[in-house]
């Protein structure tokens, strides 16, 4: 996938039209627009849908799910965003999610993980660590009294450390990471000035690296334009493709949030 070239999304910005960028020059009546600085942290149920297989030269590992394989717990997890608007279109923003899992079961089915054989009915402690990391720009193409809708690029990294251990053994497969843009668009509607609507969805694959997507669904209600509490949904999807075929890692996190927004 091309990225927009920077001229053409300056061209964007003048064909928009002349009435509609003068509106936009205008303070918003909306609470959740009249800030300059946004932190939002949310408290996300991040349940977890994983398949995996870690193989080595010379032995091909068994495909399990974490979570009813190995008794992987749902995980509530801290999820932080972040903007900046430093023009009337344009704003910075970033994202932090890191959320931990660990088990101990006892194996129904006999497992080999990067080489090395769990047999049925041993116990198995499985612990899985998830982080990602992603920041980029918002353009605002319309902008009006009732919201907005703007195209979104971003640099995004997500790394997933697993490690396996019984009492006999402990296998730690490498660490994997990807790094991939990320492109997509985000709408806002006002119902009223202080309750919204907001959708975004993005995503990138490159065969040689990975696939990732991101949708996120909210409702935003601001008591003043300071302050503001959402309930939403994000499902996040992440496969590493470059250890394909032999091996098979896929880590999606879905599930709903609340969140506390505060703006300055």
């Amino acid at each position: 996938m091309t990225a927009i070239p920077w001229t053409s999304v300056l061209a964007l910005v003048m064909i928009s039209g002349g009435s509609a960028f003068a509106q936009a020059q205008r303070p918003s009546p909306n609470f959740g627009e009249q800030g300059t600085v946004e932190l939002e942290v949310r408290r996300w149920r991040s349940d977890l849908v994983s398949e995996l297989r870690f193989s080595v030269p010379g032995t091909f590992g068994t495909d399990f799910d974490p979570v009813a394989d190995l008794g992987l717990p749902p995980e509530r997890a801290f999820d932080y965003h972040f903007g900046v608007r430093i023009t009337r279109r344009i704003r910075i923003r970033a994202n932090w999610l890191r959320v931990s899992y660990a088990a101990d079961t006892v194996a129904e089915l006999p497992l080999i993980i990067s080489g090395d054989f769990y047999p049925s009915g041993s116990i198995v402690t499985s612990m899985l660590e998830l982080e990602q990391w992603r920041g980029g720009l918002e353009f605002d193409l319309l902008r009006g009294q009732y919201g907005w809708l703007a195209v979104v690029g971003e640099w995004a990294r997500f790394s997933a450390k697993n490690a396996y251990s019984s009492p006999e053994q402990e296998t730690i497969p490498l660490p994997l990471k990807m790094d991939l843009p990320f492109f997509g668009a985000m709408t806002r509607i006002y119902l009223t000035p202080a309750l919204a609507v907001s959708i975004e969805g993005l995503g990138m694959k490159r065969e040689a690296i990975g696939v990732m997507t991101d949708f996120d669904a909210s409702v935003t209600y601001s008591v003043i334009p300071n302050l503001g509490f959402s309930y939403g949904y994000r499902n996040s999807y992440n496969r590493f493709k470059e250890n394909e075929p032999a091996s098979r890692s896929i880590y999606r996190l879905k599930g709903q949030y609340f969140s506390v927004t505060v703006r300055f």
